[in-house]
């Protein structure tokens, strides 16, 4: 083990020794071919490399082609900054908002990957403009000004829709709900159906619960009298039975997906993957 590690630093060492060595435009060029994890590292193990790994001439082929009509087009205040990378580490820890506050934008900060958060006002919510089903109302922890509601509602029914063009090619990517829960009265009973499709064709339809495990269960504000309350029984229907394992005696004893706790303290549920590999019409 000892060789083996003697061995890899004196790999590092003769790597950056080589580095340093040629013109800096050439180290920067080199450099460009890598990724922002790549230039930070040699960037700190070598200081001859350092003024190359921050030239703008690398961090600019980390930020997306039409990075400058996005940030042109923003609602959020953005800074004067001296320079690419840190216009890009800037972009990867504070969201914009775009498209009149409907989507927010941000880099993934190990790739600079398009990562795209689409707010309730950009989604299609059934009923979301009947005041008796959904009240639109702002949340001081929410990054968009306006968040949808549920009050009362008989079926829930949410889609979104991105163009896949405006994402980063040859990358795959997660999509998820992002959500938080007050009174979740009524869906400890049936898991809701979720799924991702492109060019308007579903595929892996899937089921979760909206509710994290364990979760105690709240009474429905909206009952009178917990007297003749009567919890009602879930009964799978057919779709979700083919869904279950053989073995699943119960819908709580099968793979149905739970939601979980987020660092900003949203509930979170993954819909599906998919790669952006060409000009698609729509996720």
């Amino acid at each position: 083990m000892e060789n083996s590690n003697a061995n890899g630093e004196y790999e590092n060492e003769r790597i950056t020794t080589c580095l340093w060595m040629l013109p800096e435009d050439c180290i920067a060029k080199i450099l460009a071919f890598t990724s922002p994890l790549d230039v930070c590292r040699f960037s700190l193990v070598s200081k001859p490399v350092r003024p190359a790994a921050e030239s703008d001439s690398v961090w600019e082929k980390f930020l997306p082609s039409d990075y400058e009509s996005i940030v042109a087009g923003s609602m959020s205040p953005i800074p004067d900054f001296h320079s690419k990378k840190d216009l890009y580490v800037h972009l990867c820890h504070h969201p914009l908002l775009i498209d009149a506050g409907r989507k927010s934008f941000s880099l993934e900060k190990w790739t600079g990957k398009k990562c795209y958060f689409l707010g309730a006002r950009d989604l299609n919510i059934a009923w979301g403009d009947t005041p008796d089903y959904w009240k639109w109302t702002s949340l001081q922890e929410s990054r968009f000004p306006e968040v949808a509601e549920l009050i009362l509602v008989w079926w829930l029914e949410i889609w979104g829709t991105i163009r896949a063009g405006i994402l980063s090619p040859q990358t795959s990517y997660v999509a998820y709900l992002v959500y938080k829960l007050e009174d979740e009265f009524g869906f400890h009973y049936r898991p809701s159906e979720i799924s991702v499709g492109v060019s308007g064709v579903e595929f892996d339809k899937r089921f979760a619960f909206l509710v994290p495990d364990g979760r105690p269960q709240r009474r429905n504000r909206y009952v009178e009298s917990d007297d003749d309350y009567e919890e009602p029984v879930y009964t799978p229907p057919s779709d979700v039975v083919r869904c279950l394992p053989e073995d699943a005696s119960t819908p709580l004893q099968s793979d149905i997906q739970r939601p979980k706790l987020r660092d900003d303290g949203w509930f979170e549920i993954q819909l599906e993957m998919g790669a952006r590999e060409g000009n698609g019409m729509g996720i």
